[in-house]
């Protein structure tokens, strides 16, 4: 306690992949997965077009954190199309 640690830490030696998901309080509602990185394009079409809008609700309350591809005008749009916020 109180020394500094030295030991060998694992890389990621592979490509990345991302998960995406939406949980509400009664479980999961949708998924996906992508290799490499998510930029705005597969978080549109996640969080938008495919996935994620075809199960909200009116009423609905969606929570992101403040990531660049979060703020879309699209996904906003299509979000408040059905009645979610």
């Amino acid at each position: 306690m109180g020394e500094r640690v030295a030991m060998d830490c694992p890389r990621n030696k592979d490509k990345n992949i991302c998960i995406l998901g939406a949980l509400s309080l009664d479980g999961l509602i949708s998924s996906m997965t992508v290799m490499g990185s998510t930029d705005t394009k597969v978080f549109e079409r996640w969080c938008v077009e495919k996935i994620l809008v075809p199960q909200l609700w009116q009423g609905a309350i969606v929570l992101m954190d403040n990531l660049s591809v979060h703020k879309g005008r699209k996904i906003k749009e299509l979000i408040d199309s059905v009645g979610a916020t």
